[in-house]
């Protein structure tokens, strides 16, 4: 009887001496975890918030390395990304449609970034044809961009048809590396001169 008093006596002070410590937190921390509990955002932005996606995070932000980022001009993951194609196809993979989630995102926190997409094919075929399919591949690009609500004005399309491969060898291989869209910030994008 005597040891289960003794316990409890120890139980009672151990839970007061945690209140004692939730008592001590000042109320400004206190309120910011109830506020990140509820998934309320905080006023400064340079607080960084842990995420596994990008929809963890604000709307003008993306999950890089498990933390919520501000899209800025200068942001890698807002630069070149490509798309790629199956043979005389210009419908894009789900594959792909995480990675141009991304690039909407980019284009929509930074309205002042355009882009050009450039369609491309491999080297079999007419040059009229490939010309053609680049223009599709790249008009698909851009409707799907659209669609995620990234602005049209932000958004400029070109063919280089089979004349812009990045690989020259004469397999499969090859030929599926230059059946894409490049999706590029205007400054890298490559003059097209037709």
């Amino acid at each position: 009887m005597k040891r289960c008093m003794k316990l409890l006596a120890v139980a009672a002070l151990a839970g007061c001496a945690h209140h004692a410590e939730l008592k001590t937190e000042p109320p400004s921390a206190a309120n910011s975890k109830v506020d990140r509990a509820q998934g309320a955002t905080t006023s400064t932005s340079t607080t960084k918030t842990t995420c596994s996606v990008d929809s963890d995070c604000g709307s003008k932000q993306l999950c890089i390395r498990q933390q919520c980022i501000d899209v800025t001009a200068d942001l890698a993951e807002c630069a070149m990304m490509r798309v790629h194609f199956t043979f005389n196809s210009s419908e894009i993979d789900s594959a792909d449609k995480t990675a141009l989630e991304r690039s909407a995102r980019c284009l929509k926190a930074d309205h002042a970034l355009h882009v050009s997409i450039e369609g491309n094919a491999d080297e079999r075929g007419t040059e009229e044809y490939n010309l053609a399919l680049g223009d599709r591949r790249a008009t698909a690009v851009a409707t799907w961009l659209e669609s995620l609500g990234t602005s049209a004005g932000q958004l400029k399309t070109v063919s280089f048809g089979k004349e812009n491969p990045l690989c020259i060898i004469h397999d499969e291989a090859c030929w599926a590396t230059n059946r894409r869209a490049s999706v590029k910030p205007k400054e890298l994008a490559a003059d097209h001169k037709r």
